[in-house]
């Protein structure tokens, strides 16, 4: 797998300055959203993140796609590797550890920096649990970034890959998730079970991580929601490995 990674570093160098001028672009989205906020503390400025939030859902995963997949384009990613006897393990994770750990570390600075540097300057306000709540703001922006990755590892192709990641990580936790909760919790009369279709969103798990109370229900939903969606994209990906292998 090292060669691999070695590989997989050196084409996505290639990229790198496009994908950091754009997550800077986005990044700039909390500082221009705080403008009238500034010398608050942080637990007020994160009142104000859902715009932050919608560019993380929005922007990030179809970006990600387009770098992860410019050379699938190209017809020379993916199947040589493939062809070369590589286990499905070793490919996916040669990128995870390439292009998802970069993708997932220019989601976290640019989307949090600045509440970063107004919660050591104006102080954390209301904004509590702070190691517990960046624990988990990882995990869920780790789920971004990933999938995003995976996703692109499945259709291997990067225009399919942008829509793909947007459907996923825009449409379905806005439409799809938001749906099963009303269906289920007003209209069925099971409130738990609308409860759980809400916490599903990755969206709302975001809103409640940085601005509500935390309950162990939310926990759960964070951790299992990032190991059980990993672990379907995986499963699709070594499938589809297999099958060429076999061709």
């Amino acid at each position: 797998m090292n060669r691999l990674i070695k590989a997989e570093s050196y084409r996505l160098g290639k990229h790198i300055s496009f994908l950091v001028i754009c997550t800077v672009i986005c990044g700039l989205i909390p500082v221009i959203t705080a403008i009238n906020y500034v010398g608050a503390d942080l637990g007020t400025q994160l009142q104000q993140s859902g715009m932050m939030i919608m560019a993380i859902m929005m922007l990030y995963p179809p970006l990600f796609a387009s770098v992860a997949g410019t050379l699938y384009d190209q017809g020379k990613l993916g199947y040589y590797e493939i062809m070369a006897g590589n286990s499905p393990f070793s490919i996916v994770f040669s990128k995870i550890l390439t292009d998802g750990i970069l993708f997932l570390a220019l989601t976290f600075v640019t989307g949090c920096g600045y509440y970063i540097f107004a919660g050591f300057r104006w102080g954390l306000g209301s904004f509590d649990h702070v190691v517990g709540r960046l624990l988990l703001l990882i995990v869920a922006l780790a789920r971004v970034a990933f999938c995003s990755v995976l996703i692109l590892l499945v259709v291997r192709k990067s225009k399919t890959g942008i829509v793909t990641c947007f459907m996923r990580f825009w449409i379905v936790d806005i439409m799809v998730f938001p749906f099963f909760t009303w269906l289920f919790g007003t209209i069925m009369k099971m409130p738990e079970l609308g409860l759980h279709f809400s916490y599903m969103s990755l969206t709302n798990q975001l809103m409640i991580i940085i601005t509500e109370p935390i309950d162990g229900m939310m926990i759960v939903h964070v951790l299992l929601g990032f190991v059980i969606e990993f672990a379907l994209w995986y499963f699709i990906i070594d499938l589809g490995i297999r099958k060429r292998k076999i061709a």
